[in-house]
C-alpha cells in the first residue's frame, strides 16, 4: 500500500484529529463519566510522576475525588493537592492552573494523555471499551514505550443497521512499520464491531511527533497524533 504524503491539508486534517483526540484519548464527557481511570489500574497516587497526578486530578470524577480526600497522610494514595481542596472542582481548577504554569505547547492535549498514560496496554483496552459506551465510531487510547515507540490501543462500534466494515491506513508520517499496522488491520478482517485492539508504532524518527490516519467504512478518517513528550520538571 503506497501512503501518500501530508502536505498542508494533511497539517488541517491532522490538527482537527488532534483536537478529536483529545476529546476522545481520555477526556471526560457526559457518555464517559462512569469510566474511572481507578478502576482498571493498581498503581497508587504516590507512584506515579508529579504531571501524571496532576493530569489525573484534572480528569478525576467526583466519586474518585471523595475516595482519595479520605486517604490518610503518608499512605500511598494521600496528595496533598486533593487533600486540601474543598471540592473537586477546586481540584480540578489548581491542577489546571499548575498544569499552565509549566506554558507546554497544546497542553490540555498531554494532559488527556497523561491522565492515563500508566495503564498497561491490557488496562487500556478494559479502560477504552468502557470509554466507548456504546458510542458509534472509533474510541482510542495511548501510552509511549520508550522514545521511538507508541502504542495505540483502539476500540469501534458500527451504528446499527450498517453493515460490516473493513479498518484500513489512509496515510501516515514518521511510521516506521506501518505496513505491520496495515497488515494488523487486515488480520481483524470486517467485523459489526471491533473490540478493543492494541498497536505498537515504531517512529523512524524518535524525536519527532508521527501520525497516522486510517479510516473505519466510509467515515470520516481519523488522525491519530502521537506526540513527543516534553522535557519538563514539575515539582511536587
Amino acid at each position: 500500500m503506497e501512503h501518500r504524503s501530508i502536505g498542508t491539508m494533511r497539517r488541517a486534517r491532522v490538527w482537527a484529529g488532534l483536537a478529536a483526540a483529545a476529546a476522545l484519548l481520555v477526556g471526560p464527557s457526559t457518555a464517559m463519566a462512569a469510566c474511572r481511570v481507578t478502576d482498571f489500574t493498581d498503581r497508587t497516587l504516590s507512584s506515579l510522576e508529579e504531571i501524571q497526578r496532576l493530569a489525573f486530578v484534572t480528569q478525576m470524577t467526583q466519586t474518585e475525588f471523595a475516595k482519595l480526600k479520605a486517604a490518610a497522610p503518608g499512605s500511598p494514595n494521600h496528595y496533598a493537592l486533593i487533600a486540601s481542596s474543598a471540592n473537586v472542582i477546586e481540584a480540578k481548577q489548581t491542577a489546571r492552573a499548575k498544569i499552565a504554569s509549566l506554558k507546554i505547547e497544546n497542553s490540555d492535549y498531554y494532559t488527556k494523555i497523561w491522565a492515563s498514560d500508566y495503564l498497561s496496554d491490557d488496562q487500556l483496552r478494559r479502560f477504552t471499551s468502557c470509554t466507548s459506551n456504546r458510542r458509534p465510531g472509533v474510541t482510542y487510547a495511548g501510552r509511549p514505550d520508550g522514545p521511538a515507540a507508541f502504542h495505540l490501543t483502539f476500540t469501534h462500534l458500527t451504528p446499527v443497521g450498517i453493515e460490516k466494515i473493513t479498518i484500513r491506513p489512509v496515510a501516515s508520517r514518521n511510521i516506521a512499520n506501518i505496513e505491520e499496522f496495515e497488515a494488523f488491520l487486515a488480520s481483524l478482517g470486517e467485523k459489526d464491531n471491533f473490540t478493543a485492539q492494541t498497536f505498537a508504532f515504531r517512529r523512524n524518527d524518535a524525536a519527532q511527533p508521527a501520525v497516522v490516519i486510517f479510516r473505519a467504512g466510509f467515515e470520516t478518517p481519523a488522525a491519530i497524533y502521537m506526540p513527543v513528550y516534553p522535557a519538563i520538571e514539575v515539582s511536587p
